[in-house]
């Protein structure tokens, strides 16, 4: 693309945003981007519009959490490679955990000074809620590869560029373990930026370390959700896996009244809508749900049955490393809404008892990231 053509689309962005900040309804042909558009809302919501740079977190902290990161040694394949790209193409690399925490950076000398001024260096935080619309945040929030061309950032001082992120996921369980995000300036953008960090994130992907099944079925509803069933990641709906969670939580069956008190409490959702869900879910798990009552039939583990364990026997430490976040926070099931409650409670409780700051440390790019207690837990713990 010529750098004319960039400048009209740079110029269009530009008016586009105008327009959003004063109220005013785009036309069809003038409308940036939906994921532009719905990033700009989210993000006028979170933050000021004055904000320049993005936050900062602790180097010592940084440092100790991407050497602990399974991120580490699966992107040592690709530095090489990275470093290249940097160097030849004036770029600024960098590896985030699903916090936005960059944990990682390599910049040519033309970007470094550039990126240090407004902290996109290994530390800062460019989630959308630290850092409005950019690459990183809009990846996390994704879970796809996206382009953030010039305009479109939130951040007046990151106008000037052009960044191309992609999530890192993990082959096996589907999780999403951080985001790659390569920047450059908007004069340099190229249709196949996107592609390339794809590739590479990718790559990356593939050299993270195995993970054994811990069972036939595998429940994982704290923090970020998956199921796994026969080593493979299932699509559930957020109805099959509250399903899943409360045959789960009780292994000896419920009756259909019994299911949909848990699950749907006093709203007005018919029985035979509940029944539709079990039999997609049955066939989901290949007849492995059994009736009168229903009941898994299949050897099961639930992270939040462990967790819970855990935290019953006030074993700290295993807690910690179970936790990843609250149990499905956009579950309204009056049963998992009572046991989110309980589990909250009590890692409080184990938060206030921990002493292992190696722990503390990986829960600032997990399902505690960001948390303030955490992060006031682990300083009282170093000073």
């Amino acid at each position: 693309m010529s750098v004319r053509a960039l400048c009209q689309r740079r110029n269009r962005i530009e008016t586009q945003w105008d327009s959003f900040l004063s109220g005013k309804q785009l036309t069809a042909a003038e409308a940036v981007n939906r994921d532009i558009m719905e990033s700009w809302q989210r993000s006028t919501r979170r933050l000021s519009r004055q904000t320049m740079v993005a936050p900062v977190a602790d180097d010592y902290l940084t440092r100790h959490q991407w050497h602990d990161s399974p991120l580490y040694r699966a992107t040592l394949a690709e530095r090489e490679n990275m470093d290249q790209l940097v160097h030849e193409g004036e770029m600024v690399a960098a590896i985030a955990d699903t916090s936005g925490h960059l944990l990682w950076t390599s910049a040519s000398s033309f970007m470094r000074p550039k990126a240090e001024s407004v902290n996109f260096r290994a530390g800062g935080i460019w989630d959308e809620s630290s850092a409005g619309t950019n690459a990183v945040g809009l990846s996390l929030e994704l879970r796809r590869p996206v382009t953030v061309f010039s305009s479109e950032h939130f951040l007046s001082s990151v106008r000037d560029w052009v960044c191309y992120a992609a999530p890192i996921i993990h082959p096996q369980t589907r999780e999403c373990l951080g985001v790659l995000d390569m920047s450059t300036t908007w004069e340099h953008y190229t249709h196949m930026g996107q592609a390339a960090v794809a590739g590479i994130a990718n790559s990356i992907a593939s050299r993270l370390p195995a993970e054994a099944p811990r069972a036939e079925l595998e429940i994982h509803a704290l923090g970020q959700a998956r199921v796994i069933f026969r080593g493979k990641t299932l699509a559930v709906s957020m109805r099959q896996l509250e399903i899943l969670c409360l045959l789960a939580l009780n292994p000896q069956g419920l009756t259909l009244s019994q299911l949909h008190a848990a699950l749907y409490g006093d709203s007005p959702v018919s029985t035979s809508t509940l029944k539709a869900e079990l039999s997609r879910l049955r066939a989901l798990l290949v007849g492995n749900i059994g009736s009168r009552p229903y009941r898994l039939q299949v050897d099961v583990f639930a992270d939040f049955i462990e967790i819970w364990t855990a935290l019953q026997a006030r074993d700290n430490d295993r807690a910690m490393r179970l936790y990843r976040g609250s149990l499905i926070t956009e579950s309204l099931a009056p049963e998992l809404e009572e046991w989110r409650r309980c589990i909250d409670a009590l890692m409080v409780r184990s938060l206030e008892h921990c002493d292992d700051t190696s722990l503390l440390i990986g829960k600032l790019h997990k399902g505690l990231a960001g948390s303030a207690p955490v992060r006031e837990r682990l300083m009282a713990l170093l000073t």
